[in-house]
């Protein structure tokens, strides 16, 4: 009787993964390998091309540096603002969340085009630099300005993610070490640090998930050299209409998400053993 009561509250859950997930998966693999149209590369012919193909190769791997670069920045700029949360009262706690929280209220696009006129060619800021006498700063249509945006849009991600593991956090072990002799810096990095490691690992996990399927910010941004396989593949889908390999790039982008995530359990799963 008590497992039908646990098959029947799991059943919802498992109905929306089947639809709003496997589906997916398996309409995506599956259009991969549709042949019916000769002219498009197809099958495991598209998964060569992927592999083979220089350009391509250099797409996923400026995929991939750039979402570890936006990974580590996330977390380099999140943890000083989680850690503050963590450690102030009730009502700065309050403020400063709304404020981390108050970007992801605004649309992608709008977020973007506010950037656009941020760092623009005539915007604020080389607008100051030449009041100031200095000499304006290029920042569009490249990597600078997209990463400076795309941390933004990921920031709140990182804060929130490690805020709840710090906020959990026994302040005494920290006391405890600083009474000591321990330094400020070697009670940061021998106990807070290990004791923060989960949440850093949730937080550098989904920042890299996102930053890997994100590409509105780079399209409104960048430019030609700021090429990443979501914007790619975005191409493909509604200017070139190859649908069969697009879905191969879709394919082999989920299984590095799907590999990161299970990564990230296999660690955790570690630490908690």
């Amino acid at each position: 009787m008590r497992m039908r009561v646990v098959l029947a509250l799991l059943l919802p859950v498992l109905l929306l993964l089947a639809v709003f997930f496997v589906v997916p998966i398996i309409t995506v693999l599956a259009a991969s390998f549709d042949t019916s149209d000769p002219q498009r590369v197809a099958g495991w012919a598209a998964y060569w091309k992927l592999a083979s193909d220089t350009y391509y190769v250099r797409v996923f791997i400026q995929t991939f540096v750039f979402a570890i670069a936006l990974t580590v920045l996330t977390l380099l700029f999140g943890y000083p603002i989680a850690s503050f949360i963590a450690r102030t009262s009730a009502v700065e706690r309050g403020i400063v969340i709304f404020l981390v929280i108050a970007p992801l209220l605004i649309s992608m696009v709008v977020r973007s085009y506010g950037w656009q006129l941020i760092l623009g060619n005539s915007g604020l800021v080389n607008t100051v630099l030449a009041a100031a006498g200095l000499v304006p700063v290029h920042f569009m249509a490249g990597w600078t300005a997209v990463t400076i945006a795309s941390v933004h849009v990921l920031l709140p991600f990182a804060v929130i993610s490690i805020a709840g593991v710090l906020s959990s956090l026994d302040r005494s072990i920290e006391e405890s070490a600083a009474v000591l002799g321990a330094s400020p810096v070697k009670v940061f990095f021998l106990v807070t640090l290990p004791m923060a490691l989960n949440g850093l690992v949730t937080a550098a996990t989904f920042v890299f998930l996102l930053a890997m399927g994100s590409f509105v910010t780079i399209m409104m941004l960048g430019g030609r050299g700021t090429m990443v396989v979501p914007l790619l593949i975005y191409q493909q889908v509604t200017i070139t209409y190859d649908q069969p390999f697009a879905s191969a790039m879709a394919a082999v982008l989920m299984v590095v998400t799907l590999g990161m995530l299970f990564g990230q359990f296999r660690l955790l799963r570690k630490r908690s053993v």
